[in-house]
């Protein structure tokens, strides 16, 4: 059964029906999930694996049964291991009943359901006892509840919780605990995702629009800002504070598991420079010894680079970048305080030069009072931040705006209606949708002190002006995929009858690019798992698969640049837009581009390249930066999300083959279809 649902459409704006099936969101929520991203993970798999191997056999060498429990399933993957290392009960509970439904499949599939007994609830709403969800308490507790952050999942809650009431008292837990580790490092690029910097000319390098006082004071946000750090850029960072543990969790239950604390550590500084980002990580140690070691530590500090050459990858657990709400100019060998603190679900930092530190320092949880943080996302705030973009929007901006120019500015948060006035802009217009971001560049307007040439519009039907110059990034706050900030050329033809026939368009079009492409493990968040450590996933690979078949577009956003993939195909353009042009009949585009390299070709990597005024040298681009390299690694745009249309299998490719491509733009609704395939035959 279908039904309809209310959305707003990003690329027409407009708000339609759209007819999904019933179970759409129960649908989404599975294709969703992490399971199989996790159960990718084979390095968390096989040490899950050995710490419950070894937590079993110390209970039944001392002649006692192992009873186990398993908070949050999944697909009953630990509760699996358990019972084939011999354990003599298991209870697993799971409270998405989607998941619990499934996880019995896989049990059963497995022969293994006598042993362990599903609860399909909470772990806190768990009772023991006659007629209870478990006889007696359990020995042996086996859960994975952790995110990026460690904690932020609950992680606190729930093992609380277990040990008062669900466990005994000397009890085995894997993990039994975890290490928090952070380093300190100067790096302009990162502190760019967090703090807008001015704005300069192309002519003298004169500063055009200044950052508003309270933006550059303020202490930021606290969230985490997670990313997969082992791709970024080594030599974009300088260590000050060399990777140190700043907490550790003890999850065996042998020392209280406190919900707020701060730890404050004195240290050493390893170099010179501005100390304004924190690198966070963490490790599991799986068993009591403390020998089987998980960690989520970047390339440059994780403990098996000395003896493999590649590192489990995982996009589950990746790493966390905070910024400092206070950063300071550090010297080398310079003693410093480290402050350390965590609530519930999260973690802050401080730092301080020794010689300034006092107990009664102001040490509360960042909180955003400037607007920014709310309102842009760190990649959007390294985008304005982007030194080569801007001034690509400058150079046209100068070339086209006048003292006579009336403006339109068609995008939400762009500085670029205040940068045209500082051009000699007339009088410009910026039609923002969005209501935090339109604060933010009202802020600007008043901080530069152009209230009397810049008015800002929540929507284009508050436009009465005949318009000269119309110009936008474009961005929307609404769009998820870079072609569809075509919403620009939407807008731009709601108000046409207020736009002189004689007006400059910026952008005047832009053309989607592609790319087929080796990934060297992105392709794992859609590939089947069949097995894991030989346990079949027959029936989890159905629910996913039928899942995703309901709720999931065939292109999905992912920021490539932390993703390495290589090129297996020269760049290809596959659709352009002409934003000079009227929106008319639905476009058809197909074609063929010869495979160049050789490989497996998990999918197309897709983008867009903006046309600002007709000069490449002016094209702003959401895709490669610098020339791609059949076979080699491609260098992606850091401030933009990419589209990845992915094969359901993937493909051995040589130069004998060719990649065939089809796409459909409907402009009544502002979809973009897509339709690629490999063609091996030979002549």
């Amino acid at each position: 059964m279908s039904v309809f649902t209310s959305k707003i459409n990003p690329v027409t704006g407009k708000s339609e029906w759209e007819l999904q099936n019933e179970d759409y969101d129960y649908h989404q929520e599975i294709a969703r999930s992490a399971f199989a991203d996790m159960l990718h993970d084979t390095e968390r798999n096989q040490k899950y694996y050995l710490g419950v191997k070894l937590a079993i056999e110390q209970l039944h060498c001392k002649g006692r049964k192992a009873h186990v429990l398993d908070i949050g399933t999944g697909t009953g993957l630990l509760s699996l291991m358990a019972a084939r290392c011999g354990a003599d009960t298991v209870v697993a509970c799971e409270a998405f009943q989607p998941m619990a439904e499934c996880a019995r499949k896989v049990i059963h599939e497995n022969g293994l359901e006598g042993i362990i007994d599903i609860i399909a609830k909470r772990s806190t709403d768990m009772t023991v006892g006659a007629g209870g969800d478990m006889e007696h308490r359990a020995n042996i507790l086996v859960t994975e509840v952790f995110d990026t952050e460690l904690i932020g999942e609950g992680a606190i809650a729930t093992f609380r919780h277990a040990h008062e009431e669900l466990l005994e008292k000397d009890c085995i837990v894997v993990p039994s605990s975890a290490t928090v580790y952070v380093q300190v490092v100067a790096s302009e690029l990162a502190q760019k995702w967090n703090r807008l910097q001015p704005v300069y000319d192309v002519v003298g390098n004169s500063v055009l629009l200044d950052t508003p006082v309270k933006m550059h004071q303020c202490p930021g946000a606290a969230a985490v800002h997670d990313i997969q750090l082992s791709q970024f850029p080594r030599d974009r960072f300088r260590t000050v504070i060399p990777p140190t543990p700043v907490f550790r969790f003890d999850w065996s239950g042998k020392l209280p598991l406190m919900k707020e604390r701060s730890n404050v550590l004195e240290v050493i500084s390893s170099a010179e420079g501005v100390a304004d980002v924190v690198f966070m990580w963490w490790d599991l140690v799986m068993d009591v010894s403390g020998t089987v070691i998980l960690s989520c530590a970047p390339a440059w500090a994780h403990p098996l680079t000395e003896t493999e050459d590649v590192l489990p990858w995982r996009d589950h657990w990746m790493q966390g970048v905070y910024y400092l709400p206070d950063y300071i100019s550090v010297q080398k060998e310079e003693r410093l305080v480290l402050v350390g603190h965590h609530d519930e679900y999260s973690f802050w930092f401080h730092l301080f030069n020794k010689k300034f530190w006092t107990e009664d320092q102001r040490l509360q949880r960042p909180l955003c009072d400037c607007g920014l943080h709310i309102a842009f996302g760190r990649t959007r705030i390294g985008a304005m931040n982007d030194e080569d973009r801007n001034y690509k929007y400058v150079s046209v901006l100068r070339e086209h705006v006048t003292s006579n120019s009336i403006c339109l500015c068609l995008s939400d948060g762009s500085l670029l209606g205040p940068l045209a006035v500082r051009m000699g802009a007339k009088q410009v217009y910026c039609i923002d949708g969005n209501s935090l971001t339109r604060h933010v560049i009202q802020d600007y307007v008043r901080h530069n002190n152009l209230q009397d040439r810049v008015v800002i519009l929540s929507s284009v039907q508050d436009l009465v002006t005949l318009i000269t110059v119309v110009f936008g990034e474009p961005h929307f706050v609404t769009t998820l995929l870079p072609w569809q900030n075509i919403y620009f050329w939407y807008l731009k033809n709601e108000v046409s009858q207020c736009i002189a026939t004689s007006a400059v368009t910026v952008p005047v079009g832009a053309t989607i690019w592609a790319v087929a492409v080796q990934f060297s493990d992105l392709w794992k968040i859609r590939a089947p798992l069949h097995s894991v450590e030989g346990f079949k996933m027959t029936n989890f690979d159905k629910l996913i698969e039928s899942s995703r078949s309901i709720s999931d577009s065939l292109v999905e956003a992912h920021p490539l640049w932390e993703y390495p993939c290589e090129a297996l195909s020269q760049p290809f353009s596959i659709l352009d837009f002409n934003f000079t042009q009227t929106i008319e009949d639905t476009v058809v585009a197909e074609g063929n581009i010869n495979c160049e390299g050789s490989g497996t070709c998990h999918g197309v990597a897709l983008w867009v390249n903006w046309d600002l005024d007709g000069n490449p040298e002016h094209a702003i681009s959401t895709g490669p930066r610098g020339t791609v390299q059949v076979n080699g690694k491609i260098t992606w745009d850091m401030h933009t999300r990419q589209g990845v249309y992915f094969f359901q299998t993937h493909r051995l490719v040589d130069s004998a083959c060719t990649f065939v491509y089809k796409v459909q733009f409907r402009p009544h609704d502002g979809d973009v279809q897509f339709h690629f395939d490999v063609d091996s035959s030979h002549d």
